[in-house]
């Protein structure tokens, strides 16, 4: 973490979005990112969030969450880390015959909404990277 990034950590609860979204909120005055990016940002953050408390660890949990806002030259980038079981949220839903649920429709706004888009496993935690174009 550096001058041009930000962390926030907060318990994998639903309670706590909001401290998540205050926590984005500050860090974007302080990264002088404008309030649609941040919006933007906060809405990534939302949904990588409730995902993984609802279907990566079925519930509220004490697991921390971390978040690294970061702006440079190229642009704005969200670093996103729990402790759930892997999954790449990158990948296409798994649908099977007869299934006629709505599902994926969120993470789908993952890859609309940014330009790069990362997942990796390790150490036990999932690891999400998301590139949005400079401002």
């Amino acid at each position: 973490m550096n001058e041009h990034s930000t962390e926030i950590s907060v318990p994998a609860r639903h309670q706590a979005l909001t401290e998540l979204n205050a926590g984005i909120a500050a860090a974007c005055v302080r990264l002088g990112i404008g309030e649609a990016d941040c919006l933007r940002l906060q809405l990534l953050a939302e949904e990588l969030f409730i995902n993984t408390i609802d279907h990566g660890l079925r519930g509220n949990s004490d697991s921390l969450v971390r978040l690294v806002l970061g702006r440079d030259d190229s642009g704005l980038t969200l670093r996103y880390e729990d402790e759930a079981p892997a999954f790449n949220p990158f990948l296409p839903p798994a649908i099977t015959a007869g299934d006629d649920s709505i599902g994926g429709l969120g993470l789908a706004l993952l890859g609309g909404m940014s330009q790069t888009q990362h997942y990796r496993r390790e150490g036990g935690r999932n690891i999400v990277e998301i590139g949005l174009q400079a401002p």
